[in-house]
């Protein structure tokens, strides 16, 4: 049985874990904070801080593979020290991420490679939207629709740098690269919806994407690949805009939400499939097409409202368990305690079609109404 430590139990931890038991290793994983969300879902949890060389050593040296799940310069450089000193493989390529935790960086590498972006402020018509430039997900993201709006902004944030660019309105897209910095895999495409703070709400996977961006998503996939020579897994995120797609931002590191989501759309596991090429067994990697439509978001039942709401809630979970047939879905991750009427959880529900996911997920709605026995509360997508 192969042995995987997981670094962090946060968000990607989560995704880490999850999909490393899937995959049916023997699944050790280990944060600094002691009540993580993802703590219960591993054979074994450590509470220990990176930086113990000699109490992580030993740890190195009993896995078979350790995955770096979590987005901390100073940390992935110590583990990365581990790996060199043990000899243990780490599935992360630090090359990638320290051009993909710049936005700046990264933007450069776009526009080197002529590849599609938004346009860059000030040389673009407002709205815009405002990131920091080393920060992922959706934190201290906005929207702007003038210049005060902008210069309100930097005041306030004057001591993080900031990438600004048009706000492109249309549908958002991602897709995972995997390699070994010679041969490149492409999962899945999946569609993003995000909630009104730009913070992920719901994957479908697969993406409903005509034939031609398609080809091009796929086409931006496979120059990245190259021009990154990635080993390890990074994450491509775009919007389509009257048909073309614009690059919003590349992760390379694993990231949550969408390996789960294609891992039931598909049967492909990212994890499983990272650790192939970490060991040399390239061969058994297989690329499948969807099986079935999976739609994947987090919702949060309390104060009389049952809203699909951004993943930043699972950072707060305590004791996260994976539970089959949860009120009729297909699967859940969740903290969720009998009876309770205040509790968080990735609801995953699957169909032929995305209509008939969708109707699977209003019907899980409606039954935990029912046998919460709170049918006059509010659902709010």
């Amino acid at each position: 049985m192969i042995k995987i430590l997981v670094i962090g139990a946060k968000l990607q931890g989560v995704e880490g874990i999850y999909l490393a038991k899937k995959a049916g290793y023997q699944v050790t994983a280990l944060d600094h904070n002691g009540d993580a969300p993802g703590r219960d879902l591993a054979d074994e949890f450590i509470k220990a801080e990176v930086f113990d060389e000699e109490e992580l050593l030993p740890l190195f040296l009993k896995a078979d593979v350790v995955l770096p799940a979590i987005e901390d310069h100073e940390v992935i450089t110590k583990v990365e020290e581990y790996g060199r000193k043990t000899g243990t493989r780490i599935m992360f390529d630090v090359n990638a991420y320290n051009i993909s935790r710049s936005k700046h960086l990264s933007l450069e590498l776009f526009q080197k490679n002529r590849l599609p972006i938004p346009a860059i402020y000030p040389d673009c018509g407002f709205p815009v939207i405002l990131k920091p430039d080393e920060e992922s997900g959706s934190k201290h993201v906005k929207k702007a629709y003038c210049r005060h709006e902008v210069e309100e902004y930097l005041e306030t944030h004057k001591n993080i740098d900031t990438v600004i660019q048009e706000y492109v309105e249309g549908a958002s897209y991602s897709l995972e690269v995997i390699g070994d910095g010679k041969r490149f895999y492409f999962p899945q495409i999946t569609e993003v919806i995000v909630d009104e703070d730009y913070d992920c709400k719901r994957i479908v996977a697969p993406a409903n994407l005509a034939g031609q961006e398609k080809q091009e998503m796929l086409e931006i996939g496979q120059r990245l690949a190259e021009i990154l020579k990635i080993k390890g897994i990074f994450d491509i995120e775009v919007i389509s805009q009257a048909g073309k797609l614009k690059i919003l931002e590349i992760d390379a590191r694993l990231p949550s939400q969408t390996p789960i989501s294609v891992y039931h759309s598909t049967g492909m596991n990212m994890v499983e499939m990272m650790t192939a090429l970490a060991l040399g067994n390239p061969e058994s990697i297989r690329i499948l097409p969807a099986k079935q439509v999976c739609l994947y978001q987090q919702i949060q039942v309390c104060d009389g409202i049952i809203k699909v709401t951004g993943e930043h809630i699972i950072g707060s979970c305590r004791q996260l368990k994976v539970r089959k047939q949860f009120f009729g879905c297909t699967e859940a991750i969740t903290d969720y305690e009998e009876g309770s009427r205040d509790w968080k959880g990735i609801i995953i529900v699957t169909g032929e079609t995305e209509q008939q996911a969708q109707e699977t997920f209003l019907k899980f709605i409606q039954q935990l109404k029912k046998e919460l026995g709170i049918e006059d509360w509010e659902y709010i997508e």
